[in-house]
């Protein structure tokens, strides 16, 4: 079992952090301690201690950022793994890489600490109380066998869905004993990839259907390389009749994806269009990707308008949607226009 980082933070280091506010600042002070008090060779005397069970020697079973979308704290969590490697041999993998494993938690957990010294889990997420409580076995195993666990995540531990179903003992470990054994650390912010300059290689057009598609037919016209035209019909079926793996895997065989006419009617086509984009900003050659749509992509899926499971999803999404910012240049479109695009 071989979990890397992807090539968008591979490069990923502390210095190249910049801290926008007082909690990313103290965000960063805190993983850079974690890294040294990890990677620093206790002294004679505190291992005897330790054997002995003298005094409070063991570190904190591991590290948890959580804060709002586009804060950093993916970047953190990645310079983090760079820090410790090759010392510390680190895993690094997505929640949903967790949550698709049909192995017991805890001997995936036992399968992870054989090979690695330290486990970073990017983007907890909070819409399934099983796959909470999967996570929460898998932490306690991993803490048991003295291999730390950083963590990122939009939601505190108590916060999650499994907490409110019942007072039973995952439950208590989701609410007290994570906050007691790992350093839950908030960063906060705005998302910069909203407010900030970053590199956008696609695009994406927004307002009356006629006018986005004129603009994206010359796109298409001037791209050279494989290319393929969906509809947003076209991508939903794809979703459903193709394989996750399989289906990402045909994607980034093209250098231009263009998708037609964006619009989410429900939780699950805000799902089927989150795995897509996710995948395809975290892979190394991902196609460049245009869009239509006759809303903002802010619109497309509102948590404030949504309860329960659909507003967890719409949480969700909006980081979705602070990557499609991060991948394409985002332009209103008007009628008048259309024809100067």
């Amino acid at each position: 079992m071989t979990l890397t980082l992807p090539e968008r933070f591979r490069d990923a280091t502390f210095e190249s952090y910049e801290p926008q506010t007082p909690s990313q600042a103290e965000a960063l002070r805190v993983a850079r301690a974690f890294v040294a008090e990890l990677r620093r060779t206790p002294s004679w005397a505190e291992r005897l201690r330790a054997l002995l069970g003298v005094g409070d020697e063991r570190l904190p079973q591991g590290l948890y950022l959580v804060g709002p979308t586009g804060t950093g704290k993916t970047h953190l969590l990645a310079a983090t793994c760079n820090a410790l490697m090759p010392e510390r041999a680190c895993a690094f993998l997505h929640s949903s890489t967790l949550f698709r494993q049909t192995e017991p938690p805890d001997a995936f957990a036992h399968r992870l600490a054989d090979q690695y010294a330290a486990c970073c889990l990017d983007e907890v997420e909070i819409d399934d109380p099983a796959n909470e409580m999967r996570l929460a076995g898998v932490m306690k195993t991993l803490a048991a066998r003295d291999v730390p666990l950083l963590a990122t995540s939009n939601v505190a531990p108590e916060e999650y869905l499994a907490t409110q179903l019942g007072d039973g003992r995952v439950q208590r470990f989701l609410r007290t004993e994570v906050r007691d054994a790992y350093r839950v650390v908030g960063v906060r912010g705005d998302d910069y990839r909203r407010t900030r300059a970053v590199e956008q290689s696609g695009r994406g057009w927004v307002g009356p259907s006629d006018a986005t598609q004129r603009a994206m037919r010359q796109a298409r016209a001037d791209a050279t390389g494989a290319a393929r035209w969906w509809t947003f019909a076209d991508l939903r079926r794809a979703t459903t009749d193709t394989a996750h793996t399989d289906l990402i895997e045909d994607l980034v065989g093209l250098d231009h994806l263009f998708i037609e006419g964006v619009a989410i009617a429900d939780t699950d086509d805000a799902f089927r269009l989150l795995r897509v984009v996710d995948a395809l900003y975290l892979h190394e050659d991902a196609p460049r990707l245009y869009f239509t749509a006759a809303r903002p992509p802010d619109d497309w899926f509102d948590p404030d308008r949504h309860a329960g499971l659909a507003r967890a999803v719409a949480e969700k999404f909006d980081r979705t949607v602070s990557r499609l910012h991060a991948l394409c240049q985002i332009r209103p479109v008007e009628q008048k226009e259309a024809g100067q695009v």
